[in-house]
């Protein structure tokens, strides 16, 4: 369990409601989450799964580190080939619009551009099973280390969920 908590709410330029099956992997999102020894009771997650079938978001609570240390993450995510934006999903051709849950956002937002089922990635979708391969390969790569150092990797049940707001995170400097 994490000992401490820190505020990012100067980082945050903007907060719009969310819908659980519009949070692809890579959007960072905040929310009140409800439940018995609950140390952040606000966490602000970088999604990395939404499993909406099991009804449970997987990510990182980003409030259990510093600014130092979200900037040196999304450093690490970034070098194999992820990309830091700001996403506009009612713009943007990145996925199918025969998906039923598609446009949920209005307005830009932060997004880490981590593997994602149905995400045209030059020109050609990706598939389930790749897209878990390949989220598979970041973790062992990447992720595993940190999340084991700073105890920050958490799984959100959606029924304790709730005000669910997906983040525009203001990244300038966080970048290299």
């Amino acid at each position: 369990m994490a000992n401490r908590k820190y505020n990012h709410s100067r980082r945050i330029k903007d907060l719009q409601p969310a819908k659980i099956k519009s949070l692809y992997p890579g959007t960072i999102v905040q929310f009140k989450y409800n439940g018995d020894k609950i140390f952040d009771k606000k966490p602000m997650v970088l999604v990395l799964w939404n499993d909406y079938s099991d009804y449970k978001i997987h990510g990182i609570n980003l409030n259990y580190l510093t600014e130092f240390k979200i900037k040196n993450l999304f450093n690490e995510i970034m070098d194999r080939g992820n990309v830091l934006t700001e996403q506009d999903q009612v713009s943007t051709d990145d996925y199918d619009d025969n998906l039923p849950y598609r446009n949920l956002l209005k307005d830009p937002y932060t997004r880490l551009q981590l593997p994602t089922y149905k995400e045209n990635r030059g020109g050609n979708p990706l598939s389930k099973s790749e897209a878990i391969k390949q989220m598979d390969i970041l973790h062992e790569k990447k992720l595993k280390k940190i999340v084991k150092k700073h105890d920050i990797y958490r799984s959100y049940i959606q029924n304790k969920m709730s005000s669910i707001r997906v983040v525009t995170y203001d990244i300038e400097g966080l970048i290299k």
